[in-house]
Parts: C-alpha cells; sequence; structure tokens
C-alpha cells in the first residue's frame, strides 16, 4: 500500500502544481493585456482544466488526510455507538455515490472516445480527458473512504472519534 499512498499523496502535490501554473498563467494573461500586448486565447479554456484536474487530484489526498468538508453538529448530538453507526453510515454512502459518479464518467468518457468527441472551446481536447479526470478522482476518493471504514478510521463527528 505504500506505492498507493504515494501515488495519492503525488496527485495531491501534481494538483498544487496545476495551480501554480495556472496562477502564473492569469498573471501573464493580466500583464499582457495592461502591457498592450494580446494575451493567449487559450487561458480561460485552460484554467476551467486546471482546476478540475486539481480538484481531482486533491480530493483522495484530502479524503485521506480528513480535510473534507464534514458537517458533524447532528452526529456530535448522538451517543457513542449511535454516532459510530451513522459515522459508517455516512462513509458508505459517500463510497458508493462517489462509486456511481466515477463509473459513470467512466462509461461516458469511454462513450466519447469512441466517437471521437471534442471539447471545443479556445481550444480543442478530446472530451474524454475530462471524463477521465472525473473517473479516476472519484474513484479514488471512494476507495479512500473505503478505507477510512476498513481501518475503523471514521468521522463521527466527535472528539476523537478519527
Amino acid at each position: 500500500m505504500k506505492i498507493y499512498d504515494r501515488f495519492i499523496t503525488g496527485l495531491a502535490a501534481l494538483g498544487a502544481l496545476s495551480l501554480a501554473g495556472l496562477t502564473c498563467a492569469i498573471v501573464l494573461d493580466v500583464i499582457l493585456r495592461n502591457t498592450g500586448h494580446r494575451p493567449f486565447q487559450s487561458t480561460s479554456a485552460l484554467s476551467e482544466y486546471a482546476m478540475m484536474f486539481s480538484t481531482m487530484c486533491a480530493a483522495p489526498w484530502l479524503v485521506r488526510e480528513q480535510g473534507h468538508v464534514a458537517i458533524s453538529a447532528f452526529a456530535s448530538k448522538l451517543p457513542g455507538a449511535a454516532r459510530r453507526v451513522a459515522g459508517v453510515a455516512i462513509q458508505a454512502i459517500a463510497v458508493v455515490t462517489l462509486g456511481v459518479l466515477g463509473w459513470r464518467a467512466g462509461v461516458q468518457g469511454w462513450d466519447r472516445m469512441l466517437s471521437g468527441a471534442l471539447d471545443m472551446r479556445s481550444i480543442s481536447i478530446p472530451s474524454w480527458v475530462l471524463y477521465a479526470m472525473l473517473c479516476g478522482g472519484f474513484s479514488l476518493t471512494a476507495i479512500e473512504f473505503l478505507r477510512q471504514i476498513l481501518r475503523g478510521e471514521l468521522y463521527t463527528g466527535g472528539s476523537g472519534g478519527h
């Protein structure tokens, strides 16, 4: 599992690097516009792709680090055993939901790849690439929630609930 763990950490770093690159691209775009030069047409489209890419790369790592958004007000009011059951149920729902979303994105991506569809903006890329990002991000995030359940690392909303 160490290789997998490093892979998830590497994806998070890659996502962070893509945001750093996006920041540089936007700064360059603003400088070019304000100095009377013509900015790159692709900056807007690449910004959208980079935001989705960075989100899908970081999501599994955020779940692993318990850095995801969690609403604990309800669960924290429950007694210990009920809090644990609620934690398992919530994480199981996350696994199923993310698994279905990952599967569906994979199916859509496969269909787009077979049809040769393009995502046309200021630049054109094969539209399956976008679905591949979603499929990978959702699937790996589901795996991280499942690993937490299997290891007993449940978010229960109470102190010491991890």
